[in-house]
């Protein structure tokens, strides 16, 4: 009799934790050579901010199982197979246009961010828009990485002399230092993990200036399922609202 009461309670509690009585949702996702977004571990294993509210979603609704997130994908493969359903989700995409006719986003957003720009730290110059920088001419080139969404966002101004080059943030710093450029121009994210991972903080300043302000959100692929989009939004929702996003938002020096 007592086992019978153990398998019992043992049932009820995993109709509390699954309470849709029904096997795990695999949800196939990939993850980007970004860091802090996402990066290796010494173990083989994941890490990142985006890695972190995956997994804070899996503990909200332990139904959801993302497989996928320790395979990095080059940026535009990644976009490739998300848009051909070889991948359901993506955590960490800016919204446009463009991607809003190939995907599906997230109701609310991931993390905040912001571009900003860095000089080196002898450097005493000041700017206060992007017209200041247009007036130093030459002397006001910007370094920025290849193929971002930051480099698209500087092509857009007009008027500035724009080196993006860089594979990766921290190579944009290795070449301002090198004098190949005065000013790094990137997200906050990324731009300060760079300057962390380098130990270069002694060497390099970012000015107090925000140039945009935007999002990253989760992008779904348009073949998923729209209950499956749903439920992923719930646990969002979930998460914001008992403070777990923020709190991980506070754990890679982010505001809301």
């Amino acid at each position: 009799m007592p086992g019978k009461v153990c398998s019992t309670v043992l049932l009820l509690l995993c109709l509390l934790a699954n309470p849709f009585g029904a096997a795990a949702l695999e949800i196939k996702t990939a993850a980007q050579d970004s860091p802090p977004k996402y990066f290796l571990q010494g173990d083989g294993n994941m890490s990142g901010i985006c890695i972190d509210i995956l997994r804070a979603i899996e503990a909200v609704d332990p139904q959801l199982r993302f497989s996928g997130e320790n395979r990095m994908l080059p940026f535009k493969r990644l976009q490739l197979y998300l848009e051909s359903g070889e991948l359901d989700v993506f955590f960490g995409l800016k919204k446009t246009a463009s991607r809003n006719e190939k995907f599906y986003f997230s109701r609310l957003p991931l993390y905040p961010l912001k571009y900003v720009i860095a000089v080196r730290n002898e450097d005493t110059v000041e700017v206060d828009s992007f017209e200041a920088i247009r007036r130093l001419g030459k002397q006001g080139n910007l370094l920025t990485v290849s193929g971002s969404a930051a480099s698209r966002f500087l092509q857009d101004q007009g008027g500035l002399y724009v080196n993006d080059s860089a594979p990766t943030p921290t190579r944009m710093i290795k070449l301002m230092l090198a004098g190949r450029g005065r000013f790094a121009f990137y997200h906050n994210l990324g731009l300060q993990n760079a300057i962390d991972s380098m130990e270069a903080a002694q060497k390099v300043r970012v000015l107090p200036l925000s140039f945009s302000t935007y999002h990253h959100y989760a992008a779904f692929s348009k073949s998923m399922p729209p209950e499956q989009v749903m439920r992923i939004d719930r646990a969002l929702q979930e998460i914001r609202d008992n403070g777990t996003l923020a709190e991980i938002h506070r754990n890679y020096g982010l505001g809301e």
